[in-house]
C-alpha cells in the first residue's frame, strides 16, 4: 500500500475508532505474524497492505453495536462503502472481508460475500483473517500486554514466542480458542511461550 492509501486508512481509523491503542496495537501484532510467517504463507507487499487495513478498521463497527447484528460485519460494511481515493474497490473488499472474519464464525462458503470470491481470493482473505484472529487475541484485554511476538515454524506446529509486560494467559486462551483458522489454513498447531515456559490454559 502506498503512503498515501495508508494514511486514508488511518485517517478513517481515527474518525471512527473508539479505542485506537488497542486497533494500532492489533495491526503491529498482525504484521509481525504476517513478517514471521512469510516463508509459509508466501504473500507479499500488497497482500500486508490489506492486513494492515483490516487490523487498522475492523473494529470500526462498534458503534453499531446497538443494533445487535455484530461490530465485525458492520465494520466490513463500513470498509466496503467507504468513499476510498487511494484504495482500489477490490482492494477494500478484500480489507472488509479480513476484518469481518476477525472475530466469530471463520468464513464458510455459505457465506454469500465469501463464495463469490475466486479460489485465490478465497485463501488469501483465510490466510490474512487467521492472523488478525490471532492478533486481536493477543490485545484481549486491550491493555498491550504482549509487547511483540515472534514466531518458530516447525513441520507440524507454529511456536509463538511472547514478550510480555504484563499477564498474557486471557490471551493465551482467546488466541489458542480464536486460533482455529491459522490451524486449518497452515496445518500446524500453535504453542504459545513465554520465555522457556509453554503457556497453557
Amino acid at each position: 500500500m502506498n503512503a498515501s492509501g495508508l494514511e486514508e486508512v488511518r485517517a478513517f481509523m481515527r474518525e471512527m475508532e473508539a479505542q485506537p491503542l488497542h486497533v494500532t496495537h492489533v495491526t503491529q501484532l498482525a504484521l509481525q505474524l504476517f513478517d514471521g510467517l512469510v516463508a509459509l504463507h508466501g504473500l507479499g507487499e500488497w497482500e500486508r497492505g490489506l492486513l494492515e487495513t483490516a487490523g487498522y478498521l475492523h473494529d470500526i463497527g462498534h458503534q453499531f453495536d446497538h443494533l445487535d447484528t455484530g461490530h465485525h460485519r458492520e465494520s466490513a460494511r463500513m470498509i466496503r462503502e467507504h468513499p476510498w481515493k487511494n484504495f482500489p474497490a477490490l482492494d477494500a473488499n478484500l480489507a472488509a472481508q479480513v476484518a469481518r472474519y476477525h472475530r466469530k464464525s471463520p468464513p464458510k462458503m455459505k457465506h454469500e460475500e465469501f463464495a463469490v470470491l475466486s479460489p485465490t481470493d478465497r485463501v488469501l482473505v483465510q490466510k490474512l483473517a487467521g492472523l488478525l484472529r490471532i492478533a486481536d487475541s493477543l490485545d484481549r484485554s486491550h491493555e498491550q500486554h504482549i509487547s511483540r511476538v515472534t514466531i518458530e515454524v516447525l513441520p507440524d506446529k507454529l511456536v509463538f514466542h511472547l514478550e510480555a509486560n504484563g499477564p498474557v494467559l486471557l490471551e493465551v486462551i482467546t488466541a489458542q480458542l480464536k486460533g482455529d483458522l491459522a490451524r486449518e489454513v497452515f496445518q500446524r498447531e500453535l504453542v504459545f511461550m513465554l520465555g522457556e515456559q509453554v503457556i497453557k490454559r
